[in-house]
């Protein structure tokens, strides 16, 4: 029996897509049928199929989740988004640097399903930030943890701060020496704005670069060689902004205060 139940979940996508609709509330034939955009008569046996697997019940014309329907679909539904994520281009997946992110946060990575890849344009190749600075909607707050070297940081963030927008970044280790370095005064002016507070990570780690606003989050994700190859994931799900405000504070937790 156990083994038939999870047969009857997993080896039919029919089936599946049926249970994760009824997750919401009941609903008829005829919405099931035009929600999942098929004649009825396709549905017919997958539908059979869960009843008697005593998943769904039905009641009339109407269908809804059992008790055991419904903690089988909320426990399916973690994994069934990080099968999502993981399968939008598994190319890329296989070839990232996930070590700094902490392992309860990984568990998490199925909240990135609905994020789209993007390769950087030419313009923006070596210029993330600004990428979406410029084309980001105007924001209640900037988050960003900072991995790469950005000489344009500083006016970015410059301009931002005079707005009244509350900025806080994270700099991994060694870019906030380089940029401290180059941009110590600029960054120092920047920082006294009441609005702003900039850390540094105090652990040897390579985190990927985070920026995100309360509509949309952009994430750099290093390849196994811990190289930037100009692709980045961007969302503005609600999941995929607190995926990444979550792991942002991961990092602000483990940080201190940039002197």
């Amino acid at each position: 029996m156990r083994s038939s139940i999870i047969d009857t979940i997993m080896l039919s996508e029919k089936r599946r897509d049926i249970m994760l609709l009824l997750a919401g509330e009941s609903k008829s034939r005829g919405e099931i049928a035009e929600s999942l955009d098929m004649n009825w008569n396709l549905l017919k046996q997958p539908v059979k199929e869960l009843k008697d697997a005593g998943l769904i019940f039905q009641d009339d014309d109407n269908y809804r989740l059992s008790n055991n329907g419904r903690l089988m679909v909320n426990a399916l539904m973690p994994l069934l988004s990080m099968v999502n994520t993981f399968s939008y281009d598994s190319d890329y997946w296989v070839s990232r640097d996930l070590q700094a992110v902490p392992r309860f946060m990984a568990k998490r990575m199925g909240e990135l399903e609905n994020s789209t890849l993007l390769a950087l344009s030419l313009d923006y190749m070596f210029e993330p930030l600004k990428q979406f600075i410029e084309n980001m909607e105007p924001p209640a707050y900037l988050h960003i943890v900072l991995s790469l070297f950005d000489p344009e940081a500083p006016a970015l963030l410059a301009e931002l701060a005079g707005k009244g927008i509350e900025i806080s970044v994270v700099f991994e280790q060694h870019i906030y020496e380089k940029m401290n370095e180059g941009f110590g005064e600029e960054l120092k002016k920047i920082s006294e704005n009441k609005n702003v507070s900039f850390c540094q990570l105090e652990n040897e780690m390579r985190p990927p670069e985070i920026i995100f606003t309360d509509k949309e989050m952009a994430i750099i994700f290093f390849n196994q060689n811990g190289k930037y190859d100009y692709r980045e994931l961007r969302s503005s799900d609600a999941a995929a902004i607190k995926w990444g405000n979550d792991l942002f504070n991961c990092y602000k937790d483990i940080s201190i205060f940039a002197k």
